[in-house]
């Protein structure tokens, strides 16, 4: 993620600011439609920190949706908290035009811009990252979450290159079957049922197995540079995840493991042939692939 203008102004500044009474606001670490991130020092501690600001004006949606929106990832986030690949969420401020989420840091970035810069990764260094994937989702899941939009962007890397799981603004809670029929993600990341809910009526509602389908699309591109399912034309990628056509043909699978291709192969097939009461336990059958190759939990990506 690229630096911004380190003198734009800082929102808010009041002294009267709930968050400028605790941190003092750096520069500028991305910007999205409706939120700014910036790095930031608690004047207490000095720790650094990474700020969330959300505009509440932005006119994206009204203030009372972008609120809401906002509590319930809230919500999420402290339902999910304590898991060591999840980001944590550190203080929550409520001001009239913004709220402010203060996460703690992460040195390492976005898992995609890592990528880019390594053009592959090894099979070795796809597994760690993939343990801690899988063992944070499943610890999502375990808390009746579903995250809908796991992509290496939304991958951040802590200074030891351990990952974090953030970016809970798509997530919804599994029990939400008004939600759970809405097309919401990245859209070479949809599952199959996601899409089929935006195209047919009637469809029932997908679940927690569509974060899987995800852990399955990260863990190609990480190995072979590129995704599963790609196309100039967006209708014709859809039509690929629709159908589950992607293939292990390209030159740089030769030298992939079939153990590695037998995982994502795993993670693809959860959508089409897990019912969705036997999901609860089901990434235990992806993690049997990891511990053939002596890979634990929580063990450090750089070691």
């Amino acid at each position: 993620m690229a630096v911004l203008d380190l003198e734009k102004e800082v929102v808010d500044t009041s002294p009267t600011n709930k968050f400028n009474t605790k941190y003092i606001p750096q520069e500028v670490l991305g910007t999205g439609a409706s939120s700014t991130v910036r790095r930031c020092i608690s004047k207490d501690t000095k720790e650094e920190f990474a700020v969330k600001i959300l505009d509440l004006n932005s006119g994206v949606e009204t203030i009372e949706v972008l609120r809401a929106e906002c509590m319930r990832e809230v919500s999420i986030l402290r339902k999910v908290a304590g898991h060591p690949n999840i980001i944590k969420l550190q203080d929550v401020f409520e001001e009239d035009a913004y709220v402010f989420l203060v996460f703690e840091l992460c040195k390492g970035g976005e898992l995609f811009d890592y990528l880019t810069k390594m053009i592959t990764l090894s099979e070795k260094r796809t597994r760690m990252i993939m343990r801690q994937m899988l063992d944070a989702v499943n610890f999502i899941h375990s808390k009746g979450v579903v995250h809908r939009d796991l992509k290496p962007e939304n991958i951040l890397m802590d200074s030891e290159m351990n990952i974090k799981i953030s970016d809970f603004g798509l997530a919804v809670y599994a029990t939400d079957v008004d939600e759970l029929q809405e097309t919401r993600g990245t859209p070479g990341y949809l599952a199959p049922e996601v899409l089929r809910c935006g195209y047919y009526d009637g469809q029932a509602p997908y679940g927690q197995p569509v974060d899987v389908w995800a852990c399955g699309v990260i863990m190609y591109t990480l190995l072979v540079g590129f995704p599963p399912f790609w196309n100039r034309k967006e209708y014709l990628m859809l039509r690929q995840i629709m159908q589950g056509k992607y293939s292990f043909r390209s030159p740089e699978w030769d030298e992939i493991s079939d153990t590695a291709k037998d995982l994502v192969c795993f993670c693809h097939s959860l959508c089409s042939s897990l019912p969705q009461a036997s999901f609860c336990n089901c990434y235990l059958g992806a993690l049997v692939f990891m511990h053939a190759f002596g890979f634990f939990l929580h063990k450090s990506i750089g070691t």
